[in-house]
């Protein structure tokens, strides 16, 4: 382990100075390597992808109140500040001044003892100079910060850009985004619904498992939880459950016995779309880690076949993983290099679940939006043509091909089925389904945003 790492905020600390921008492995490999309490540990990761998802706002924050807000921080001065202020200003059970004392011994545990003077001034200003949490969602200003759906602060001052002189550069410092997607965002939904739709994305998403049908009810795994203590009840979409605190579901009896697995509704939905029918031959592309291709098995009643490609053996691996815990037996993974062996127009039913920019699911993906910029979407849509059409060509005759993705960008979503309409042939395009994240108010009807759209091959 880096030296100077002590406690969860110096963990914290640590994962977020990644460089290569994978804060979450980053955290899981630090933790795995320390000797921290489940609620210390529970506190690091908190921190760590809380400063990711609001990374923005805490930025323009301290920009705000330091004297010279261009100047450059050394490293990982910053990254303490941060921490510090993401205590300040999100949680409840930090108070400010442990959250400052903090802070400061962070910044003289990491040789700056210079500058340790220059944190505590700097954090203990803001806290002079902001609100109690107020209930309510707050209106967009640019002295409100907005805390979660249900509550917001108010600044002394102005922190944030005017929302009606520059509406996208509003929602990129309040709500931490890309300048790239924060206009995009404004100029499909107009500020009042971006910043919907960016608040869901600040949220820490809620634990919602789909009950394994082949093994389960809703209602049993209801009980099973009771019985065991633990807070759940059923999600609004009648398929799944939702726990009523972040736990580590892999340490869950309902989880080591294959009841139920970790899916958003809005995945589930995906399947749901699909129509698997038992008996069907199956092929799914970009599969891992299984989570899809087991829902596929649930639905045929574990009947037919299902071949479930993807890139490395070590996604293959995650996949065969999750089966054997499912108790799902009609599963045989292939390494996608080995796609061109499979025969052409073969299959029942393809599921092109292709990799993607992830802006639907940036509640649980706390770096995918810092890797968001429209060179890196072109990038993108090249390979989700490129996949989608490969993909269509193992569809039978009669047979259906589903597109998905986790994205809310048209490129990615209805422009990449235009493109592979557009050049006639023989798909067919039976319905197509963009959902935008929602559900932040209220977790029962939590569902992260995504699409899909369902073909028939003539």
């Amino acid at each position: 382990m880096a030296t100077g790492i002590h406690n969860a905020r110096d963990i914290a600390v640590e994962a977020i100075r990644d460089r290569a921008g994978n804060v979450s492995a980053h955290l899981d490999r630090l933790l795995g390597r320390s000797a921290l309490p489940a609620e210390d540990a529970a506190l690091a990761r908190e921190l760590a992808l809380g400063v990711t998802r609001r990374r923005g706002t805490l930025t323009a924050v301290l920009r705000a109140f330091l004297e010279q807000p261009d100047r450059r921080l050394p490293v990982p001065l910053e990254e303490i500040l941060h921490v510090g202020l993401y205590q300040m200003l999100f949680l409840d059970r930090v108070p400010d001044f442990a959250a400052v004392n903090e802070a400061v011994e962070q910044a003289v545990r990491h040789h700056h003892r210079r500058q340790s003077g220059l944190v505590n001034g700097v954090l203990r200003t803001i806290a002079r100079n902001i609100s109690p949490r107020i209930a309510g969602a707050g209106t967009l200003a640019a002295d409100v910060l907005p805390v979660c759906p249900s509550a917001h602060r108010k600044f002394g001052r102005p922190v944030f850009p005017d929302p009606n002189a520059d509406a996208a550069g509003h929602l990129a410092a309040a709500f931490s985004l890309p300048a790239a997607l924060a206009g995009r965002w404004v100029s499909r939904y107009g500020l009042s619904q971006a910043a919907g739709v960016a608040m869901h994305a600040d949220v820490r998403a809620p634990v919602i498992l789909r009950v394994n049908r082949l093994k389960a009810t809703v209602d049993e795994v209801l009980a099973s939880l009771a019985s065991a203590g633990v807070p759940a009840r059923r999600h609004e979409n009648g398929l799944s459950v939702l726990l009523e605190e972040h736990l580590n579901v892999t340490e869950l009896d309902v989880f080591r016995r294959g009841l139920v697995q970790p899916q958003d509704p809005s995945a589930t939905a995906v399947v749901t779309a699909a129509e698997p029918k038992g008996g069907a031959k199956v092929l799914d592309f970009c599969a891992s880690p299984g989570v899809k291709t087991t829902h596929l098995a649930e639905l045929m009643d574990n009947r037919g076949s299902i071949t479930a490609v993807d890139v490395s053996t070590e996604k293959l691996a995650r996949i065969e993983s999750n089966c054997r815990r499912l108790g799902v037996t009609i599963v045989t993974t292939r390494l996608a290099e080995q796609v061109g062996s499979l025969d052409p127009r073969s299959f029942d039913l393809v599921l092109a679940d292709v990799p993607c920019s992830n802006t639907g699911v940036l509640a649980r993906r706390a770096e995918a939006r810092w890797r968001f910029s429209e060179d890196a979407l072109d990038t993108l849509v090249q390979d989700e043509e490129t996949l989608v059409s490969l993909a269509a060509e193992f569809v039978a005759p009669g047979g259906r091909l589903v597109y998905s993705t986790c994205s809310t960008e048209p490129e990615e979503c209805s422009g990449v089925v235009r493109h592979l309409t557009a050049r006639g042939g023989r798909l067919e395009l039976l319905r197509e389904q963009l959902t935008l994240p929602g559900g932040a108010d209220d977790p029962a009807k939590w569902h992260d945003g995504g699409y899909y759209a369902v073909f028939r091959a003539r």
